[in-house]
């Protein structure tokens, strides 16, 4: 479920006329979310975060030359990087896939066209790497915090060739509502689970694991052809998805797949 949330809304200290028109296109975005109570834009003058943190907790959103960076501590922010999709990508370069892409191809071999639905979009790696490897993949990333959904998705916009940003739609729901109500569009259902235990509790992934539903919200979904769950490799949720769990020794992420017949 989605909880409302309020926003602050600044630029990086070192401003100029594009930063400014960016605070104002967030206010006119973030203004429209249904669960964004309210949002504030306030001036930076030269304030650290720290600072701007002093005497209101309320989550904070700068606009940067480079993408936003969405703040809910002083410490560590959340933004779009592809810091270890560089790394899945090289890997392609040495004819060495990564798990999702693996299975991603021997579902999709026969396929002229698909509809991947990640419905937990979280940092955005696994969409934006799965828009650039297969061209005939219709991207639908749903992230349900509207703070992470904006933030992701404004910073990977910066990064998609023309040809993509038409392949990819962002989506500000619960993908369970979103699923029921667009059954006919799911192919591929996509679920990364990882946040629910995380390995250093001060990263940005961390950051993200508490700002998300924990497992008990996960509800049992029906509706796709097939389901890919990406989680820890001692997570219930295997089971509760009703998934076989693909092993691996050597790795603490495991994945699992479903497939139905429609």
């Amino acid at each position: 479920m989605n909880t409302v949330t309020n926003v602050r809304l600044t630029t990086a200290v070192k401003v100029n006329a594009s930063l400014y028109n960016q605070v104002e296109d967030a206010f006119a975005i973030l203004s429209k979310l249904e669960f964004v109570n309210e949002v504030k834009t306030i001036k930076r003058n030269k304030l650290t975060i720290k600072q701007l943190f002093q005497n209101d907790t309320t989550p904070v959103i700068v606009l940067e030359s480079n993408g936003p960076k969405l703040y809910f501590s002083p410490d560590t922010p959340i933004y779009f990087h592809l810091d270890t999709v560089k790394v899945k990508l090289h890997m392609l370069k040495q004819k060495k896939q990564p798990i999702l892409i693996e299975m991603l191809n021997d579902i999709t071999s026969n396929l002229s066209t698909f509809n991947f639905i990640d419905g937990t979009m979280g940092f955005g790696r696994d969409s934006y790497m799965t828009l650039k490897i297969f061209k005939q993949a219709n991207i639908y990333a749903i992230e349900q915090n509207p703070l992470i959904y904006f933030v992701i998705s404004e910073g990977m916009k910066n990064y998609l060739e023309p040809e993509e940003y038409e392949r990819i739609h962002f989506i500000n729901d619960d993908y369970n509502n979103w699923v029921k109500q667009n059954t006919k569009l799911v192919d591929v259902l996509y679920l990364d689970h990882m946040f629910e235990q995380t390995l250093v509790e001060n990263d940005r992934m961390g950051e993200l694991s508490r700002m998300t539903d924990v497992i008990q919200n996960i509800k049992p979904i029906e509706d796709y052809k097939y389901l890919i769950v990406k989680a820890h490799y001692k997570s219930h949720i295997f089971k509760k998805l009703k998934v076989t769990q693909c092993l691996r020794k050597s790795s603490k992420t495991h994945y699992g797949l479903s497939t139905k017949s429609k």
